[in-house]
Formats: structure tokens, C-alpha cells, sequence
């Protein structure tokens, strides 16, 4: 059996690296358009302590006390300069998606996976169809702009904020969710710590406010330079760092109405993109990561394995896209509620959260047999 495996993200490696220790004498290759160096992000969030979670990525290396995770399970959120405090209900753990995504590849290489960066493959779009069994689509939001099939045509959609994701030497203790009004205009932060000295600090704005500020005729760091006077009493000094290719944009949810045609298949962000104010994309690259790796070595032959895989996944996605779609537009449509008092502010987003679809228990079992070990 030889797979090729398109993307070095965390979809991709959880993938090949799981697959090759079910499967050990199956060829796996994977092929990256980016060179080895170039990993967008800051930090992300993933569910649980490393070993006992199963759907975070960082259960499956060796020593994932090297990335010095940070534990979170407070929520602060301030609105009219006024803190709440309250518990998120679980652990959650915060990590450098960098130094994730190297870990993840060295996990790879160790097992004798072959991974090939800057694959023109992927500049111009031709698949080994002929080479391979099985060709896995992980390589993210990028693969909407491929030829790859009809059938696997991704349907975009394009919130109405805008948002940027920066860095920064602050350090959050809790996950910060900060509502700022500045004149008119109404700033998101979004911060938590990944590691002992640095934070991740997304931003969001409508996109009045972003015309508004004229944040799209301002340089990178001028822009950064904005903000953070916007969040002066939450960065107390600390200056926002900004990455190559990680500017100010819309946010964009990539959606499937089927997994795989053919011998191709779709995993993670390629599949199912959802909002950042869910923090649940790298947990559904694991989740589904998982259900593709027991597809494959439990059913009988590719096609049947893919025709598991979307009976299981589909609903799982969907429902998460679900979930990701209601928050993204309580963010959206936040200045109708700036004007409540803090209490009933907390109360309404407490209320955005209790009013998302519940998970049916066919669907819940999916989930489970997914992350059973």
C-alpha cells in the first residue's frame, strides 16, 4: 500500500505518523509546497494534558514537555474595562504551532516517513494518481485554489470581520477575550499564553472600523503599532509582533458536502475549516486524522475505508462548522450588545455558547470511536 500524504500541517503528520505505526510496512510519503522553515501561526489551543487527551496532537510525540505547553482553565473576559472571571469548564493547553508542526515532522521522519518541501507537485497542481493508492488532501484552506476534482470543490464562505493574529511578550494567564471601545469603533482581542514568553493575540474589527482606522494604508508594523495602543492597559508595554503572510483579512470558512472521490480524500482545514473563537481547528485535524487511520486498517479496501471515513467524519465537521458559524456571527454583531451592562454582557456570551447545536449521541460515538485508543 503506498500513500502520499499533500501538507506538512498537523492534519497530514497525525495522519501518516498514526497510520505508520498501525501499518509499518506501507509506504508513506509527504509532500509540502512551503520550504521546511516557513510555518505560519503563533501559539494554538489544543484539549487536555499531553498523554491524556487523545484528540491533542501532542499526545503522540515522545517528549512533549520540550514545547513547554501552558495550562489554562480560567476565562477572563473584559468589557467596559470591567474583568469577569470565570472557569472555561475544562483544561485546555497552549502551544507554539511552530515548534508543533517540527515536532510533529521529526515524529514522522523517526518512523521512516519521507517528506519532500517545496514539491513542485504542488505548484502545478499534477497528481501521481498512478504512483499511489491513496492521495490524503491536508494541506489547509490552500487547496481551494487547486484543479484536483469537480467533485472536491470547496464551498467558501467570508465573515464579515476583519482579523489579524499577532504575537506577543505579554503573557495571558487565562484565555482573555477583550471588548475595547476606541472612539467609534469597537476592537476583539483574543490572547492566551503558548509559552513561558509569549502570547497569542488575535484581533477582530467590522469593516467599517477597519476603513475607518485606515488599517488597511497602514505598513505591517504601523498597523501593529495601532492596535496595541488600542490594548495599551492589557499589553501594559508589551509591543504586538506580526508575521509575513499573516495579515489583516477575512476570515474564511472552506466546507465539504462529501470526503473523497476517488482515491483522493480530504483532512482537517482542507475538509472543514471553522472560526478561531471555537479554538477547535487542530482538535478536528487529530479527531479526523484518527477516523481516516481506523477506516483504513479496519475495512476491507480503500473504497470502503473512504466510504467509512465520510460516513463518520461528514456529520462530525459539519456539526462543528455549526458551532463555528454561530460564534463568528455573535462576534460579528457585538455592537448591538456593547451597550449592556457587563453582567448581562457576560450573560449573552455565556448564552451564544449554551445556544449551539448539541452533539446527537450517534454523533458522540463517532467522536469517541474516534479518539479510543
Amino acid at each position: 500500500m503506498k500513500v502520499l500524504v499533500i501538507g506538512a500541517g498537523p492534519a497530514g503528520l497525525v495522519f501518516a505518523s498514526q497510520l505508520k505505526q498501525a501499518r509499518p510496512q506501507w509506504t508513506i510519503d509527504i509532500v509540502e509546497k512551503n520550504d521546511e522553515q516557513e510555518v505560519l501561526g503563533w501559539g494554538v489551543v489544543l484539549p487536555g494534558k499531553p498523554g491524556q487527551h487523545p484528540a491533542n496532537p501532542l499526545s503522540y510525540l515522545d517528549a512533549p514537555e520540550k514545547l513547554n505547553p501552558q495550562f489554562l482553565e480560567d476565562f477572563k473576559l473584559v468589557h467596559h474595562n470591567e474583568p469577569s472571571l470565570m472557569s472555561t469548564g475544562v483544561l485546555l493547553c497552549g502551544v507554539e504551532r511552530r515548534g508543533l508542526v517540527h515536532a510533529l515532522r521529526d515524529k514522522c521522519r523517526s518512523q521512516g516517513i519521507d517528506i519532500r518541501f517545496e514539491s513542485p507537485l504542488l505548484e502545478h497542481g499534477e497528481l501521481p494518481l498512478a504512483d499511489y493508492d491513496l492521495v490524503v488532501l491536508a494541506n489547509g484552506v490552500n487547496h481551494k485554489t487547486s484543479h484536483f476534482t469537480e467533485a472536491l470543490a470547496p464551498q467558501v464562505d467570508y465573515g464579515r470581520n476583519k482579523y489579524i493574529w499577532y504575537g506577543t511578550s505579554q503573557l495571558f494567564d487565562q484565555m482573555n477575550l477583550v471588548f475595547r471601545t476606541h472612539g467609534k469603533d469597537i476592537f476583539i482581542a483574543h490572547a492566551y499564553k503558548y509559552s513561558d514568553t509569549m502570547s497569542t493575540f488575535v484581533v477582530e474589527c467590522s469593516e467599517e472600523t477597519y476603513v475607518r482606522a485606515r488599517l488597511g494604508e497602514m505598513s505591517d508594523e504601523a498597523s501593529a503599532e495601532y492596535v496595541a495602543k488600542v490594548f495599551q492597559a492589557e499589553l501594559d508595554g508589551h509591543g504586538l509582533v506580526n508575521q509575513p503572510g499573516l495579515g489583516w483579512r477575512n476570515f474564511m470558512t472552506l466546507s465539504h458536502d462529501r470526503c473523497h472521490d476517488g482515491k483522493l480524500v480530504l483532512l482537517g482545514d482542507a475538509l472543514q475549516s471553522g472560526h478561531f473563537s471555537i479554538g477547535h481547528g487542530t482538535t478536528m485535524a487529530v479527531v479526523t486524522a484518527q477516523l481516516l487511520v481506523k477506516a483504513l486498517c479496519t475495512e476491507a479496501d480503500v473504497p470502503a475505508a473512504l466510504r467509512s471515513f465520510e460516513e463518520r467524519a461528514l456529520p462530525l465537521v459539519q456539526l462543528f462548522r455549526g458551532h463555528a458559524d454561530n460564534s463568528r456571527v455573535w462576534f460579528e454583531t457585538v455592537e448591538e450588545r456593547m451597550h449592556l451592562s457587563s453582567a448581562e454582557f457576560v450573560q449573552s456570551f455565556d448564552a451564544r455558547r449554551k445556544s449551539l447545536p448539541p452533539m446527537p449521541e450517534a454523533l458522540a460515538q463517532n467522536l469517541r470511536y474516534a479518539l479510543q485508543r
